[in-house]
């Protein structure tokens, strides 16, 4: 499906930088404005307790289903404990589906120590929240015209907003903004506790850590809707160095839209400079209709 027409915001000294460098910023997530964006706090809904009834409760037949697996799990003592299940289920394959069936009976059969748990949580944030931080994220917006958008992000009024093209005939980076989804809560990595239990048992962490990330990645709360935002999202390989700025294609910016409040003197100077990169650029200029609702109109 193609691209809808996306937009990015910039104050005057950003346009002045972005256009002089022919370079757009993207921002590493530790400084985005809304702080909890781009961040997971949770591995499951609900509290510890009730996942760690759900986890003994299923950890059983989770062990059963994977009994020659190898066990992935970071604690030394939760690998020890489910290894040994698996030794004992090999021993009693008879036995093993009736232990498995109390245990959802009484699931507090297997004592599981809570301790070991939150430390599996946490460890699990905090690795996602490290590698989320090797990332590099350029945010745009379908809309042109939203009041908040140049109020907040165009220094009210007084910066500009840039078409951003993926480049025809190329091979552009501006093909992979993909769209933001808002939702009352943040994501959680995992369903629930035993969704977590079965990925850090028996699955690759970081790979795990991988799938999880793209629902954080690409999900905001509703408190960001008006924003109808687009994202390229560009993870630093292991060993590159640190970048926040990236160069575009002079034809990849082919419309400038400029403040209704803009000084003249900025107006002239952020036109010469894009016009020096791509001198088929449109240019508008934002005013008020009849009703207040801001529009561009074409500068000739």
């Amino acid at each position: 499906m193609p691209l809808p027409p996306l937009y990015k915001y910039l104050d005057v000294d950003g346009a002045k930088k972005t256009l002089g460098g022919q370079c757009f910023k993207h921002a590493k997530p530790s400084t985005f404005n809304d702080k909890e964006d781009l961040t997971v706090a949770g591995v499951f809904p609900g509290n510890l307790a009730d996942a760690l009834k759900s986890i003994q409760a299923n950890l059983g037949e989770m062990i059963l289903t994977n009994i020659d697996r190898p066990v992935a799990c970071s604690s030394p003592s939760m690998r020890q404990t489910v290894t040994k299940l698996q030794d004992i289920f090999r021993a009693n394959p008879k036995a093993a589906p009736i232990f498995v069936q109390e245990l959802k009976k009484t699931p507090e059969l297997l004592k599981l120590d809570v301790s070991n748990v939150e430390q599996l949580a946490q460890s699990t944030i905090d690795g996602i929240n490290e590698m989320m931080q090797r990332h590099r994220v350029f945010c745009v917006t379908t809309e042109k015209d939203a009041e908040k958008m140049w109020s907040g992000y165009a220094q009210d009024h007084m910066g500009i907003a840039l078409r951003v093209l993926a480049g025809p005939g190329r091979d552009s980076k501006f093909e992979l903004f993909r769209p933001v989804s808002y939702q009352e809560k943040r994501p959680t990595i995992y369903r629930d506790g035993g969704h977590f239990m079965s990925w850090t048992l028996f699955e690759d962490q970081e790979a795990s850590a991988r799938a999880a990330m793209h629902d954080i990645i690409y999900t905001k709360t509703l408190d960001w809707q008006h924003e109808k935002e687009y994202r390229l999202v560009i993870p630093l390989d292991k060993n590159e160095e640190d970048w926040s700025l990236l160069k575009f294609h002079p034809e990849e910016i082919t419309e400038l839209y400029l403040g209704l409040a803009i000084d003249e003197t900025d107006r002239a100077e952020i036109v010469e400079k894009a016009v020096a990169i791509n001198p088929a650029i449109a240019t508008f200029q934002m005013n008020r209709d009849a009703e207040g609702r801001l529009v561009p109109e074409v500068v000739t």
